[in-house]
């Protein structure tokens, strides 16, 4: 005896919560830092966050070419940490940066991801 396929669609009680990936974390902070600072507190962690200087990163980024290079995975990143590394060229102010952003897993509704730290590495001039 065969029985009648039913279609039944169930609704869930729990609210959808879109959670982005890491390198949408860093191009959203990216963005609003450049738009303005006061808005990128919110990919930030708040815990880890009382050096980071958000006028600076937005000076350097104001005119600057960004081109995200890799996740690079150290050694030293503790668990539920990673590196985002992202490549700033102005060729007009002869600045060639490599910007290191340092981020911990807090999820919130900004995302999984916070950052916590970034550090700057000056690249050769040509």
């Amino acid at each position: 005896m065969k029985f009648p396929a039913m279609k039944k669609r169930i609704k869930s009680a729990w609210p959808q919560i879109n959670l982005t990936g890491e390198r949408q974390v860093v191009a959203c902070f990216l963005d609003a830092v450049r738009a303005n600072p006061e808005d990128a507190w919110a990919f930030v962690s708040k815990v880890y966050s009382p050096g980071l200087d958000l006028n600076e990163l937005r000076e350097l980024l104001s005119s600057g070419a960004q081109k995200m290079v890799s996740k690079a995975m150290y050694l030293s990143d503790p668990k539920n940490c990673l590196t985002r590394s992202v490549y700033v060229e102005d060729p007009g102010r002869n600045l060639r940066r490599l910007l290191h952003l340092r981020m911990i897993r807090e999820p919130d509704h900004n995302g999984l991801w916070k950052i916590f730290g970034v550090e700057q590495e000056e690249c050769g001039r040509i």
